[in-house]
């Protein structure tokens, strides 16, 4: 079904993906020229076999003198120090979800602003109507976008149901520093959080520090953490939406030609994907519940609740993340009007 974007994360919200290993070049032999790409993504994720797909391809057409040199499972550190390293020449590329895309622009945290986005069809829209803004705002911030990604609906899992979210006062929620919309809705729930990067959540879901995290049915089991919960809320928040970026130093290292293979290797096998992956998403959650996952339904009163804690998270942003013009906008055209 071709690279099937991030059934790794996540990418959590989020979200995200790691396990434990090592660094790992995409293709055995060595090329003139390597493209240092760094995932959470662990090593048998589709989308790290799609970037073992682009490296073969890319090498074929440039006659083995450009490839790719992977980092998956984490190794490179965690998202944030991901895009730390592409700012200073140390990695040329990642695929990370919003919460890395907002270590590089700030206000695209608001792609999962808590209920601002929370269908597909609304973030079709919004990457339409925004796409071109936003990847000339990361141009100038030295970044080429190169793609956006998709991991699922974001959904609360835990080890206790949650009928509503003042339940999560009762348990040891993850939260992932990184995250301005992770942290300021549990801050609206009221709850703190145990703040863990994603290549440790697995042990802090092992050892019974955590015991609720949000993410994707399809994240959660990619990394594996779903062998530790047994719930999962029926309620989504909205997509976990990423992109796929390049330094622009190293984008405008590469030669004309040579940059257009590239393009079009990304084009073949990891664009065009979007809907499997959604499909892939429902497929992972009912294979949840066929395993004897609970799916907890919010009451009423939760439902209420939800919608009120969603808007005090998202507005809670306003000036601090994203402008309050962004967010109208956004929650505008997601819905169908203008900008």
């Amino acid at each position: 079904m071709g690279f099937r974007i991030w059934a790794f994360l996540m990418l959590a919200v989020g979200l995200a993906f790691a396990l434990p290993g090592n660094a790992h070049k995409a293709n055995a032999s060595d090329s003139e020229n390597s493209i240092r790409i760094a995932t959470l993504a662990p090593r048998s994720s589709d989308l790290v076999r799609g970037f073992v797909r682009i490296d073969k391809g890319l090498r074929k057409v440039t006659g083995n003198k450009w490839g790719i040199k992977l980092y998956p499972s984490g190794v490179a550190g965690d998202e944030k120090d991901i895009i730390r390293k592409m700012r200073i020449s140390q990695m040329d590329g990642t695929v990370v979800t919003s919460v890395g895309l907002s270590q590089i622009l700030k206000e695209l945290a608001v792609l999962t602003a808590p209920l601002a986005i929370e269908t597909y069809d609304q973030v079709e829209r919004v990457q339409a109507h925004f796409n071109e803004q936003w990847a000339a705002k990361l141009n100038e911030n030295g970044f080429k976008l190169a793609g956006w990604g998709e991991v699922g609906m974001i959904r609360y899992f835990s080890k206790a149901p949650l009928y509503k979210m003042t339940d999560l006062k009762k348990m040891r929620p993850w939260v992932w520093p990184d995250s301005h919309t992770m942290k300021s809705m549990w801050h609206a729930v009221g709850v703190t959080g145990v703040p863990l990067q994603v290549p440790e959540v697995y042990g802090g879901l092992q050892t019974g520090m955590i015991d609720a995290c949000t993410s994707s049915a399809l994240g959660v089991i990619a990394l594996q953490w779903f062998s530790k919960l047994t719930h999962v809320t029926q309620r989504t928040q909205g997509p976990l939406i990423g992109g796929m970026v390049f330094s622009n130093e190293k984008w405008q290292s590469i030669p004309d030609d040579v940059r257009k293979q590239l393009e079009e290797q990304i084009a073949t096998h990891y664009k065009g994907d979007v809907r499997n992956i959604r499909e892939d998403d429902k497929t992972a959650y009912n294979n949840l519940i066929k395993r004897g996952y609970v799916s907890v339904p919010f009451t009423a009163e939760g439902e209420k609740e939800y919608q009120e804690i969603a808007k005090k998270a998202r507005e809670s942003l306003v000036g601090r993340v994203y402008s309050r013009e962004m967010l109208d906008k956004v929650m505008s055209v997601a819905r169908g009007g203008g900008a």
